[in-house]
């Protein structure tokens, strides 16, 4: 077991809407009525809304907080990015409605590596600076730092990764993809480590319809990883294979990917009208990602903590201009969002499991699993709250945004997968949630899982207890 070391925060105080750099970023948050009106099936406010999220906590900072827009957040990045509604996102003509016959995600695994191509091995190492000492070190010895624990962590397993999809997206059935694809040699290249940062090659993947598609590939202009796949011929190889029964397919790869030539890396993609996405395991790999100092989500809103981002900022630091949000100390009763928090606390004097950096790599996963696969049902990026389906720009990002859905996304979501009318539907997801959350459920082996099951306690306890209609399509 590893000592958890890092040192204490509180979270005194908390930002429920916009940090201090969102109006320097030119980011106008949506306003309580407008954010209501964008989940309603017509626009329109009327004394009794019918929505999936009660109005008391729709409105809820506690609940639903603003979005973060941090420093290099995607909205600070692009603050003008377009709301999508309800309306918007129902009638969008590019959707694919989930139906009887088809009603099923496909997670595809990382293809099979064989033998001719067995250099390619060497391309899910990450090679941080000391990642590769770490990992050689012996397992079987005690553990004394976090560090030491990230290099033993295990790729998140396929069977775990279904369980909180299908609870994720509850009412659809999420499987395995049973045929394999296959790395391959693609004329004479047999995947080696390139020498020059300028030359891009192309490796060849066997799809189960026996079509060989050559996949480009480059060194990692970062360096992280030793190299990348091309995220857009990975979805021209799963266009090609998708089976009559699905929704949509996702592939999971083990290696980097990135999509365009300015790209870094790409963690992940989805053409939703395509019904096509691909995520990579890569980048979530506790040895790459970054270190969480005890302010990944639920503990991102702490005013502490985005106060020094904003500081580190400014370059000069100025003051800020215009009306600023409040911090709101944080009370006993303060609701989903505190709990959340308190679930998440971990006592520096406590022992890391081993198991905990395994199961990190997995929370981190399948979240974005989740926000890409809803992309494939129509759901753009998140403006109105904290969201899963926020726009993403980096890894630091990625680890303060929630795992929950807003009202918003939420009523899109549950009208997707709904057929008709479906009694209690959203809490019957909710407590699903709560179930998978609840086997990682102690903070020193997984804040976010800890948290989110508080969170899930807290609002189920809060919404009422009768039938909870969705919309019909």
């Amino acid at each position: 077991m590893a000592t958890n070391t890092e040192q204490v925060c509180e979270h005194s105080n908390l930002y429920l809407n916009v940090s201090p750099h969102a109006s320097k970023a030119g980011f106008k948050r949506a306003t309580e009525r407008q954010r209501i009106l964008a989940a309603t099936k017509d626009g329109r406010f009327r004394k009794n809304l019918n929505l999936l999220t009660p109005k008391e906590l729709f409105e809820d900072e506690m609940t639903f907080p603003g979005p973060l827009v941090l420093p290099d957040d995607d909205l600070a990045e692009d603050p003008e990015c377009p709301p999508q509604d309800f309306r918007e996102w129902r009638d969008e003509e590019e959707r694919n409605p989930v139906t009887r016959e088809r009603k099923t995600i496909y997670i595809i695994p990382s293809p099979t590596i064989m033998p001719e191509v067995s250099k390619m091995t060497k391309w899910s190492e990450c090679r941080r600076q000391n990642a590769t000492q770490e990992k050689e070190q012996d397992a079987t010895r005690e553990f004394n730092t976090q560090q030491q624990l990230e290099a033993i962590a295990d790729h998140p397993k396929g069977q775990d990764i279904l369980e909180y999809l299908s609870a994720f997206f509850h009412g659809m059935d999420v499987k395995p993809f049973e045929k394999p694809f296959r790395w391959q040699k693609w004329d004479k290249y047999a995947g080696g480590i390139l020498k020059s940062p300028n030359t891009e090659r192309r490796i060849g993947l066997l799809a189960p319809n026996n079509e060989l598609f050559g996949i480009r590939c480059r060194l990692s202009p970062d360096g992280v990883s030793p190299m990348q796949v091309n995220l857009d011929d990975i979805l021209d190889a799963l266009a090609e294979n998708i089976p009559p029964d699905a929704h949509s397919v996702m592939m999971l790869l083990h290696m980097d990917m990135y999509e365009g030539d300015g790209d870094v890396f790409t963690a992940g993609r989805a053409y939703g009208g395509s019904r096509i996405a691909a995520v990579s395991l890569f980048r979530d790999n506790p040895l790459c990602a970054p270190h969480d100092d005890g302010h990944a989500w639920p503990s991102s809103h702490c005013a502490a903590y985005i106060d020094q981002l904003c500081l580190e900022a400014s370059s000069p630091p100025s003051k800020q201009t215009g009306r600023q949000p409040s911090s709101r100390p944080r009370q006993d009763s303060g609701g989903p969002l505190h709990v959340a928090i308190e679930a998440a606390a971990v006592n520096a004097k406590r022992k890391i499991p081993l198991e905990a950096s395994s199961v990190q790599w997995l929370e981190r996963t399948v979240v974005t699993m989740a926000h890409e696969l809803c992309h494939c049902l129509g759901l753009d990026h998140c403006t109105y709250f904290a969201c899963a389906m926020q726009g993403c720009a980096n890894l630091d990002e990625a680890q303060r945004q929630p795992p929950y859905l807003c009202p918003v996304c939420l009523e899109k979501l549950c009208t997707a997968i709904g057929e008709g009318t479906r009694n209690g539907f959203v809490r019957e997801r909710y407590e699903a949630l709560r179930r998978v959350c609840e086997r990682w459920g102690d903070a020193s082996v997984s804040r976010m899982f800890a948290g989110y099951k508080a969170w899930l306690d807290a609002v189920i306890e809060r919404s009422p207890g009768g039938d909870v209609m969705v919309i019909e399509n």
